[in-house]
């Protein structure tokens, strides 16, 4: 693909924490894109292991690579002064164990230009590692409220980052790309899908979605709607759908009434249960899937 324009510059945030040599195979693909002016705001969030510290050095001379230390804050914290350190008008973000494929950020970039409705850009997800699968999501706010459906991984302006308030730096937990979208969205910035698979998404039996924030999940959400809270008025969730419900979504819109009636009335603990079975549930049967074509590919 041939560029109309290289001459804007965007600026890709990785932050990194003992990722290790996955930072290595995250930061090529960026040096790789065939968009050349673009700036990596590495931010290192307080690494002490040996091979991420390695890694760090080896890549912090680049012309192009602003390496950013800080103690260790958490991934909010680490995004945010990516932000503040970025010199680009559109910002890419990336965590240090995900990659993305070449074309990734020309390709979003003349996307985002050719939609005014639009206010920022994400891609189809691959996901690797634990699960293999090609995950599409389309853009849906009011399902977005109930579930979430983004990837982390989205291409914006800074502009507007600065203008709502980033990450919230408290949410070390996860969900943190949630909550940024919805208050996003509660001042009509609204995203839209570039249906291609150009995001890699390693997924790990270890990593924080499994670990830490399925299991914290309920307690996050109530966290994340007391920040919002005339979003999730009564009144107000049904004018939300009576505006989306007619949009592309994943699921049918008026399931999410009853998730979130049972959310009302049943302990967090619940909750956070039935979250993980479902995901679970979910990603058994996407692996279980993919390892029949393969069989079925290989005789």
């Amino acid at each position: 693909m041939m560029s109309k324009t290289n001459n804007e510059l965007i600026s890709v945030i990785i932050p990194c924490f003992n990722e290790g040599v996955l930072l290595e195979r995250c930061l090529n693909s960026v040096i790789n894109q065939t968009w050349k002016n673009t700036e990596i705001v590495l931010v290192n969030d307080g690494s002490n292991n040996q091979c991420t510290i390695e890694i760090i050095q080896k890549y912090k001379n680049f012309p192009f690579i602003n390496t950013v230390e800080q103690i260790n804050r958490g991934l909010p914290s680490a995004r945010n002064m990516g932000i503040k350190n970025a010199k680009g008008n559109y910002l890419f973000f990336l965590d240090s164990d995900d990659w993305i494929e070449p074309e990734t950020l020309e390709k979003m970039y003349f996307f985002l230009k050719s939609f005014k409705d639009a206010s920022y850009i994400f891609a189809d997800i691959m996901l690797e590692g634990e699960v293999n699968k090609i995950v599409k999501k389309e853009y849906n706010f009011f399902e977005q409220l109930f579930l979430n459906q983004l990837p982390y991984s989205i291409f914006i302006s800074k502009e507007i980052c600065l203008k709502y308030g980033c990450y919230d730096k408290n949410m070390r937990s996860g969900y943190e790309d949630w909550e940024f979208n919805i208050r996003l969205g509660s001042h009509d910035i609204h995203g839209k899908r570039l249906s291609e698979p150009l995001f890699h998404y390693n997924v790990s039996n270890s990593g924080m979605l499994i670990s830490k924030t399925s299991k914290k999940h309920s307690k996050i959400w109530r966290y994340i709607i007391s920040k919002n809270k005339n979003l999730f008025r009564f009144q107000r969730l049904i004018t939300l759908w009576k505006e989306w419900r007619s949009k592309p979504s994943s699921y049918p819109l008026f399931l999410f009434f009853g998730w979130y009636f049972l959310f009302k009335f049943l302990p967090d603990s619940w909750i956070s249960m039935i979250f993980i079975i479902l995901r679970n549930f979910k990603w058994f049967f996407s692996r279980k899937k993919f390892l029949n074509s393969m069989k079925k590919f290989s005789n």
